[in-house]
């Protein structure tokens, strides 16, 4: 996993690489296809580009390696997948956030140890 990682044990490929190996496990089984696609795409590069350093270096490691399963929850159920529409809050407390709306659709949730959440965020002038 991790496929155009080339830190954390990720073996760098190109993206043409990578979604000729994705494309090739969906046409064996689209679910395997599924979960890679999520795994690396919408999960590990998420983390990569947007999370902080202790984020990246607590999580990475173990996504490549497959012992943390990481998910995507930004479709709606009003608004589908667009991020520009969300209604899913967050609020800072004390100790993390307090998360508030509905999702549908996320992408390797029913196994996942994090889940990337996409939501508005309250203490940021719901910025996303």
């Amino acid at each position: 996993m991790g496929f155009d990682l080339k830190e954390f044990g990720g073996p760098g490929l190109t993206g043409m690489e990578g979604g000729v190996l994705t494309y090739e496990l969906a046409k064996a089984d689209t679910s395997i296809g599924t979960f890679v696609l999520v795994q690396n795409s919408i999960g590990i590069a998420v983390v990569d580009l947007l999370g902080s350093d202790e984020q990246r270096k607590n999580i990475l490691p173990d996504a490549v390696a497959l012992k943390k399963i990481l998910a995507f929850g930004l479709t709606e159920p009003d608004y589908g997948s667009d991020a520009s529409s969300l209604k899913t809050s967050a609020k800072k407390v004390e100790g993390g956030y307090v998360i508030n709306g509905k999702k549908r659709w996320i992408g390797n949730g029913t196994m996942a140890d994090v889940i990337i959440v996409w939501a508005v965020n309250e203490s940021e002038g719901n910025k996303i």
